[in-house]
C-alpha cells in the first residue's frame, strides 16, 4: 500500500532517503510544470533539484498543517520569483515575457489594465503586485489557485493530487479568486 505524502514526509524528516525520492518521484511531473510557469525548461530543471535539496535540508521546518507537496510547491515557488529577481535587472521585461510566457499570460489576464497605452512600468508594477497578493493568500487557497491556473489542471486533477474531496478544491477555488479579487479592490 502507497503511503500518503504526509508519512513520506515524516520519514523524511527522519533522514529516509528512499522516502524524498518516492515523493519526488510522486511529485515530478507537478513540480516540473509548476516550475514551467515561472522559467524555461533548464531553469526550471535546476530549480527542480534545488528545490528538492531545500525540503531535504529543511524537511525539520514542515510542522504537518498542510500538504507536504503544498509545502515544496512554495519552497519551488520561491526559489523561481527569486531567480526572476535575479534576472529581472539584466534583462528586459519583454525578454522574460517570452520565456515566461504562460505566467505573464495568467497574471496579465488578472490585472486590471486601463486602456491600451498601459507602458511596461505599470504592467511590471501590477504584476508585481499580484504575486505579492498571491504569497500572502493562505497557502491552502494558494495551491488550489497556482494549480488550477497557472498549471491548468482539471479540479478532479487537483482533488487527486491533494487527497481533498472535489468540493473542497471548489471551495477553496472560489474563496482564494474571492479574496484576490477582494484584496486588489482595496489596493486600488
Amino acid at each position: 500500500m502507497a503511503q500518503s505524502d504526509a508519512e513520506l514526509m515524516r520519514r523524511v524528516q527522519g533522514g529516509d532517503s528512499d522516502a524524498l525520492e518516492a515523493f519526488a518521484s510522486r511529485h515530478e511531473r507537478t513540480l516540473r510544470l509548476h516550475l514551467r510557469r515561472y522559467v524555461g525548461p533548464d531553469d526550471a530543471e535546476d530549480l527542480r533539484q534545488d528545490a528538492l535539496l531545500r525540503l531535504w535540508d529543511r524537511a525539520h521546518q514542515w510542522e504537518a498543517r498542510g500538504s507536504p507537496l503544498a509545502w515544496l510547491l512554495r519552497i519551488a515557488t520561491n526559489l523561481a520569483l527569486n531567480h526572476i529577481r535575479r534576472r529581472r535587472s539584466t534583462k528586459p521585461l519583454s525578454d522574460m515575457a517570452d520565456e515566461h510566457e504562460d505566467l505573464g499570460d495568467a497574471v496579465l489576464s488578472s490585472c486590471t489594465l486601463s486602456g491600451s497605452t498601459t507602458n511596461e512600468a505599470e504592467l511590471r508594477h501590477q504584476a508585481s503586485r499580484l504575486l505579492e497578493l498571491v504569497e500572502q493568500m493562505p497557502e491552502d487557497k494558494q495551491t488550489v489557485l497556482r494549480l488550477a491556473r497557472l498549471e491548468a489542471m482539471k479540479l478532479q486533477e487537483i482533488a487527486d493530487q491533494l487527497d481533498v474531496p472535489l468540493g473542497t478544491v471548489k471551495s477553496r477555488l472560489h474563496s482564494a479568486t474571492q479574496w484576490l479579487a477582494a484584496r486588489w479592490e482595496e489596493e486600488e
